[in-house]
């Protein structure tokens, strides 16, 4: 037994996890095991980077008020 042998002899799991993703009904975004929390931390980080764009934009279109 050599010291690379854990790297190259692992089971092959590539059948199973394939009957898994196409026996699924669910959109292929939401089929993986941790899915869900992918998928809701992008929208999460997504939806607070539009905002601060949008809060961006919208002070830079508003300017300063000038004192009269």
């Amino acid at each position: 037994m050599s010291l690379l042998s854990p790297i190259y002899n692992l089971p092959n799991h590539v059948l199973e996890k394939q009957k898994m993703y196409q026996n699924n009904a669910k959109p292929i975004m939401l089929r993986g095991p941790r899915s869900n929390l992918y998928v809701g931390t992008f929208g999460v980080l997504f939806g607070v980077g539009m905002l601060g764009t949008v809060y961006g934009i919208f002070s830079l279109t508003k300017g300063k008020q000038s004192e009269s």
